[in-house]
């Protein structure tokens, strides 16, 4: 499926114009505190990629990791997230992983979210990132975190095995589309374990095409079916498949999570599902709730409507 970034890379062609990036910011901190906007501007107009082609420069430079420097001139939410802008996108994801299963507690939602949205190749990724820095094996911490329905769902998509093709199946959407709602809407209780089946395995565009039979079959959304069918975290994790290929967002923390993953993916795409269910644009909606700093960079990576 072709999904719609609100950042895409700028035009560099060589290492003097990502020098004259890492100069930018280098200049945005001399003397007495910091130029938040240029800040902003530098980090707001290139991609993941590109920032670590200026984080080298800089430190070719000037001898220093910018991401030191920044930290040593910002903070709050705003210092958190331009730090989370400048790591590798799989390196920030494995650590909000690791976070969320280590200590007391399992948070749940940050572990669905950065895992049910994502295809195959992004997942293996994902995996190997969390085993080199942790030195550990993402399959076998969710296996120690998680029971149950959720935790079959967790390790399945965690094999990295969801196809990630475009080609669709009608006549196996039709049928899985007949079997989801004869787990769920079609019988007394729910049958979680043909819900993990189907949206574990299939790619987004197949489920794309079976959650439209489904609403021919049943009168309704699959999205309604599994509020009504499920609930807790389970509920939490079909509603994020659901929305990652529909494309859906949005505490500060969550927000820069959910930014720094997803602006150079389907930032686009969930800004207008957000339009759509809340009749409200979600930039407008950020600029009522934010402030400062941190409401800048927000809303110059979602991009204006």
């Amino acid at each position: 499926m072709a999904f719609t970034p609100t950042l895409l890379p700028k035009p560099v062609s060589s290492d003097e114009e990502y020098e004259q990036i890492a100069e930018s910011f280098h200049t945005a901190m001399k003397g007495f505190g910091s130029d938040e906007k240029r800040i902003i501007r530098e980090i707001s107009s290139i991609t993941n990629d590109q920032r670590q082609f200026v984080k080298e420069r800089y430190l070719l430079m000037y001898g220093k990791k910018l991401e030191e420097d920044l930290k040593s001139e910002l903070r709050g939410d705003f210092e958190d997230i331009i730090i989370a802008l400048l790591k590798p996108r799989f390196e920030y994801e494995a650590e909000c992983l690791r976070e969320s299963i280590k200590g007391f507690g399992t948070r749940e939602h940050i572990i669905i979210e950065l895992l049910c949205t994502k295809e195959a190749e992004e997942i293996e990724k994902l995996k190997n990132t969390y085993n080199e820095l942790f030195e550990r094996n993402l399959e076998e911490d969710l296996e120690n975190e998680e029971g149950g329905p959720l935790g079959r769902l967790l390790r399945s998509i965690a094999t990295g095995q969801r196809p990630s093709d475009s080609y669709v199946d009608l006549n196996l959407a039709q049928e899985e589309a007949q079997k989801l709602y004869d787990a769920g809407e079609g019988k007394f209780g729910t049958d979680e374990s043909e819900f993990v089946r189907i949206l574990a395995s299939r790619s987004f565009a197949q489920l794309n095409a079976t959650f439209n039979e489904y609403s021919n079959i049943c009168g309704k959304d699959i999205e309604e079916s599994i509020k009504s069918e499920l609930k807790g975290s389970l509920e939490s994790a079909f509603k994020a498949i659901v929305r990652s290929i529909r494309s859906v967002g949005t505490k500060e923390k969550d927000l820069t999570r959910i930014i720094v993953s997803r602006c150079e993916i389907d930032m686009g795409d969930i800004k207008r599902e957000y339009q759509t269910m809340f009749e409200i644009s979600l930039y407008d909606d950020l600029k009522k709730e934010l402030r400062g700093d941190f409401e800048e960079i927000i809303l110059a990576l979602v991009g204006a409507d």
